[in-house]
């Protein structure tokens, strides 16, 4: 060390003889007392023996008196767990081969017991015509306390992270499953009021044509208004629930537009006039048709909008607007827009509009009424449908709601589902796939190579951050993300992605298994642009491209030919042959490869769940067993996604998950035994 170097002494490897320490003369007088006025402990020693000790160390390892560690060995002063590491640092023949050896750390003794961890030096001297070593030691104890309480610090500081983790893990599923028994509440509830009062209403009707007396037969008008009144309320609290706890089912069937807009009219047209409202539906000549859809929800959001519309103007008109926004060969896209001369609103009041419970504000509440149940179901419903309500309004000036929709044509063709829900070809859209299941990437690449788009790949959150980081923002029109993914998960990515300038108006939509609402917010919350659940139909994707891409020049179908029809395969209890094959687009070689890969895998799975469990890797275990359920609905293994959901959902909530496990072994032997014997695989 410093100390040590700053001795004007000459090493034996490079002078081949000793230094002198000791002689006649004023030159000894001087070393010695430069010796005795260094802070550090410097001792001399010859045949292992102290021969010169400074006052530092006399200090150091508590000697009293200036001679008490004379003659004294060397191991006296050292611990005896590092007595051979002392014994190559200070001996002759060490200081011949090494000359100089630094801040070697070495613990010492003092004569009372006190153990001192110290950094220490040696060179080769003479002394007295002698070879010997002069030994520098620097106390280090002050650092090693130091060190050792930041190390005590950092593992404390771990070990409150990970407690808080867990505790912030254990608050969020607890509040996923608050939210989910709200919705079965209100669901439960809805249903048990409706019963009676369903009752109620029947018997006020029959009620009503026998009553004689004017003023009993007010009071029943009144008491069945109020009652029919109550029964929409609970029906949309009905609906909303059904809608947010992922239980809705929509129609797709063939309906005339002009038809589902004259039932609109005769629905709600005395509202209007009772209050001298001006009320005109129009749609333009170029819409064709018949459309595909459920006619039922959009004349229930339509019913809603408009309502709405006539409740908030108190004079000039509403006008119900359809227009045709764009065409391909196989559906349209629509604009309904309902304007009114109404009291309009604020921005601030705009909102909060899709909120449950919410209105424009309390006044609004007390002057015109209601729940603020509808704006929120009819919102829920239009993005059921692949569309969405967007508002525009100035205080005092009205207001314009929205609705976009994208729907089939009737008469496009039927034969396979992919025709008559594929829109136009575009074959200069950008797009990044970001997904690590090969199975999962294969068959959405599939899906926009058969529209002319050849996406990027990126196999995780990170991969996608850095392609996008270095290709900038428009590099892409859209990018699909899933949301579990190892390294970087999906919404991870995109909160990064989204804290960059620029990047702001980049589509990013989420692919996951995750089908309740609850996760659907989650995603929109991380700043994902739309949620398409896995495994998706052809129709729902393409749907999702067409909101999200711009419309290619050329209306082109893709070919959905396949060289075996899925009648030629087998019909098996544990396997959806058509719906897998569809995902494919037919392909039945491809098909059979994955099906292969299963039989060859899935016995892996249950082992390894098993194993992840045992040793508390919670996380991987629910990563691992989402993963799986993806890739099972995606071949059309129907049993075992339900069975691996089961799974994934007593692993979320912390239970024992072995019954569930036991479960989904049993029903991936089974599977693969069915497979193996109808495919000869």
């Amino acid at each position: 060390m410093a100390a040590a170097a700053a001795v004007p002494f000459t090493d034996l490897s490079k002078r081949g003889r000793p230094t002198p320490a000791t002689g006649t003369g004023g030159a000894t007088s001087d070393f010695r007392e430069l010796l005795q006025s260094c802070p550090d402990a410097i001792w001399i020693q010859c045949n292992d023996h102290v021969v010169f000790a400074n006052r530092a160390a006399h200090r150091m390892f508590r000697a009293g008196s200036g001679s008490a560690l004379l003659g004294m060995h060397w191991q006296r002063l050292v611990a005896p767990a590092c007595w051979a590491d002392a014994a190559a640092h200070c001996s002759p023949r060490a200081a011949e081969v090494g000359a100089h050896v630094a801040q070697l750390e070495i613990n010492y003794l003092t004569l009372d017991g006190v153990a001192i961890a110290a950094e220490s030096t040696s060179v080769l001297v003479a002394f007295d015509g002698r070879p010997a070593v002069l030994v520098t030691v620097h106390d280090i104890s002050a650092r090693r306390a130091a060190e050792q309480d930041l190390r005590e610090q950092r593992v404390k500081l771990e070990q409150l992270v990970l407690e808080r983790t867990a505790d912030l893990r254990q608050a969020l599923a607890d509040a996923r499953l608050s939210d989910q028994a709200k919705d079965a509440f209100l669901a439960n509830v809805s249903h048990e009021l409706r019963t009676p009062l369903g009752g109620i209403i029947g018997l006020l009707e029959l009620a009503l044509p026998r009553c004689r007396d004017a003023t009993l037969r007010a009071y029943l008008e009144k008491a069945s208004y109020a009652g029919k009144h109550l029964s929409r309320i609970i029906n949309d609290l009905l609906d909303l629930s059904k809608v947010v706890a992922g239980r809705i089912t929509l129609e797709a069937i063939p309906f005339r537009l002009n038809e589902l807009l004259q039932r609109v009219r005769d629905v709600i047209a005395h509202q209007a006039e009772a209050k001298g409202l001006r009320l005109q539906f129009r749609a333009d000549g170029d819409i064709p048709g018949p459309l595909v859809g459920d006619p039922t929800r959009i004349e229930q959001i339509l019913l809603n909008l408009t309502g709405n519309a006539i409740k908030f103007t108190s004079a000039g008109e509403i006008d119900v607007h359809v227009s045709l926004v764009a065409r391909s060969e196989v559906q349209v896209r629509l604009s309904i827009d309902i304007t009114d001369s109404g009291i309009g609103m604020t921005a601030e009041e705009i909102s909060g509009l899709f909120q449950p419970f919410s209105q424009a504000s309390a006044a609004t509440s007390r002057n015109f009424g209601g729940t603020g149940l509808g704006l929120a179901l009819s919102q829920h419903l239009a993005e059921a449908m692949g569309g969405r309500i967007t508002v525009s309004s100035r205080k005092g000036h009205g207001s314009v709601f929205s609705l976009g929709l994208s729907l089939p044509l009737a008469g496009a063709p039927q034969a396979e589902p992919l025709v008559a829900a594929t829109p136009a070809n575009y074959h200069q859209a950008r797009v990044l796939l970001v997904e690590d299941d090969p199975l999962n990437a294969e068959i959405v690449s599939e899906l926009l190579q058969a529209v002319g788009i050849y996406p990027q790949l990126a196999g995780n959150g990170h991969e996608a951050v850095a392609m996008l980081a270095e290709e900038g923002p428009a590099a892409y029109d859209l990018v699909l993300m899933d949301v579990q993914m190892p390294v970087l998960d999906g919404h991870a990515a995109t909160r990064l992605i989204r804290s960059w300038s620029g990047f702001a108006a980049l589509p990013i939509v989420a692919m996951t298994a995750h089908a309740l609402e609850h996760e659907r917010r989650n995603s929109l919350a991380a700043g994902m642009n739309d949620h398409i659940g896995k495994p998706f139909d052809h129709a729902s994707f393409y749907a999702m491209l067409d909101k999200w891409l711009p419309w290619g020049a050329t209306a082109t179908a893709p070919d959905t030919s396949s060289p075996v029809a899925a009648k030629a395969l087998p019909e098996l209890r544990c396997l959806d042959v058509a719906a897998g094959l569809q995902r494919f687009s037919g392909n039945e070689q491809r098909y059979r490869h994955w099906l292969a890969r299963f039989v060859e895998e899935s016995p892996e799975v249950a082992p390894e769940l098993r194993r992840l469990l045992a040793s508390g890797a919670t996380e991987k275990a629910l990563a691992a067993t989402h993963s799986f359920k993806g890739s099972a609905g995606t071949l059309g293994l129907e049993v075992l996604a339900t069975r691996a959901a089961e799974l994934e959902q007593a692993i979320r909530q912390r239970r024992d998950a072995v019954p569930e496990l036991r479960q989904l072994e049993r029903a991936i032997d089974e599977a693969r035994r069915e497979i193996i014997a109808s495919f000869g695989l």
